[in-house]
């Protein structure tokens, strides 16, 4: 069973590399006429339309946090078919920059201990 993996990507990418790396995958079939670029197609944008929701509507996600999606198909008759069952997404928040300088500035005025001796 193929399975594809996007690797982490900003949300406001995932939809086009889902579509690359799928047309990648298949292009042997696709060659051969197994399986029609409209089917790949069709399959991508059913898949980037759950993510969306779940990513998108459900946690929202800005564009500029990164997702990592993994997931299993089929490709059957001339169709691709997802097995939402091995669905796994990870998700990491984009912390804004001066939060991240307040944490920073705080640690950077700590005083380390001086060790005697040597």
């Amino acid at each position: 069973m193929p399975r594809l993996h996007t690797g982490t990507v900003i949300v406001g990418y995932y939809a086009t590399k889902i579509r690359r790396i799928l047309f990648a995958q298949n292009r042997e079939l696709l060659k051969t006429g197994q399986l029609d670029s409209s089917e790949v197609a069709r399959a991508a944008g059913e898949l980037n339309q759950k993510l969306y929701s779940a990513l998108v509507e459900k946690l929202v996600l800005s564009k500029g946090d990164m997702v990592r999606v993994e997931i299993d198909y089929t490709v059957e008759n001339g169709r691709v078919a997802w097995d939402m069952g091995s669905l796994k997404v990870n998700v990491y928040r984009r912390v804004d920059p001066d939060t991240v300088e307040a944490a920073l500035r705080f640690i950077r005025q700590e005083k380390l201990p001086v060790e005697a001796g040597g």
